[in-house]
């Protein structure tokens, strides 16, 4: 499905083979054939869970990102086969899975009643998408605070630049897991999943050092020059005067974007708009497009479900 005009790296081979190398996450495949056997429709996710015995148990929810595709021929029913998928997806995920999210970085709308039919709910969930064509008009739509944390940052003697090694990852990683730990409260993958990204051709790792020492940076995927992602960011702000860990972070990739061609840089989210969100305002701030692609859901299993938030609640006041 890469001639879809929504393929994307969550749907593609390369997500597939990386993402099984990473611990708590199991890839899978749906596809749907014409009677000839040519691939009319797919969608890949992952069952994931965190920790182990019984956290891992509760913690189990089956994620889609970016899907599904269905073939845009004139000779292909779409809605039908949006059917097929989604309930073929049902089957597979009973008694692996709690809930199902699928996480829309494309406009799924066209699939709307689908989805609706197939047993799932829409919730609006915010999105930017950055624009990276020339590096004049890319700064130009960053806000004035931005321009002017990048230029003191880069004074003061922070720099940005790709990843050199695995020390430089988990540097990256550490920043990552004290704010989830202090701040996020919600589980953090291992840092398998970054080191393998890092090593991953299809992936950037940008990281912001000062005085030799990593204080933060930013990591996701790219698709075939296409669009790069921002799976994860982090800086430790506020440490050194005048320097904005995470506001570099966030720019690398952008002017990354701009200097080999990209042609955009995907935030991956920005929360539900009826909800107050810092880190919304933190990412509407380098002069995205705001999306509401938002998000389909189901729950499989209720009482499992409940217990599973309340799990979640207690760990973030235990943490």
């Amino acid at each position: 499905m890469d001639a879809n005009p929504n393929a994307n790296y969550f749907q593609s081979g390369e997500f597939f083979r990386f993402i099984e190398t990473v611990g708590g996450y199991k890839p899978f495949l749906v596809v749907a054939t014409n009677d000839s056997g040519g691939i009319i429709g797919s969608l890949m996710g992952v069952v994931q869970s965190d920790g182990g015995g019984l956290k891992s148990w509760f913690s189990r929810r089956m994620i889609v990102w970016a899907g599904p595709l269905v073939s845009t021929e004139t000779s292909v029913d779409q809605s039908d086969v949006a059917r097929k998928l989604l309930r073929a997806l049902k089957r597979h995920a009973q008694g692996k899975a709690i809930f199902i999210e699928f996480r829309n970085f494309f406009d799924c709308s066209p699939l709307h009643s689908d989805f609706e039919a197939c047993g799932f709910r829409f919730r609006p969930h915010l999105n930017y998408l950055v624009k990276t064509d020339t590096e004049a008009e890319a700064k130009a739509r960053l806000s004035s605070n931005r321009r002017r944390q990048i230029k003191t940052s880069l004074a003061a003697g922070a720099t940005v630049g790709e990843a050199e090694s695995e020390a430089d990852v988990l540097g990256l990683y550490g920043i990552l897991e004290t704010l989830y730990r202090e701040k996020v409260k919600k589980p953090l993958p291992g840092p398998d999943l970054f080191v393998n990204m890092w090593k991953s051709p299809a992936a950037k790792v940008f990281v912001v050092k000062y005085e030799g020492k990593v204080v933060g940076g930013s990591i996701g995927p790219t698709y075939k020059d296409k669009v790069l992602y921002q799976w994860y960011v982090c800086g430790e702000n506020g440490v050194v005067t005048g320097v904005h860990p995470s506001v570099l972070a966030s720019w690398a990739p952008i002017e990354y974007g701009v200097k080999h061609g990209f042609d955009h840089f995907d935030f991956m989210g920005a929360g539900r708009p009826e909800e107050d969100y810092g880190v919304r305002e933190f990412k509407a701030r380098f002069g995205g497009e705001e999306v509401c692609y938002g998000r389909y859901e189901m729950v499989l299993n209720r009482p499992l479900y409940r217990v599973g938030k309340l799990g979640l609640e207690v760990y973030k006041k235990i943490k």
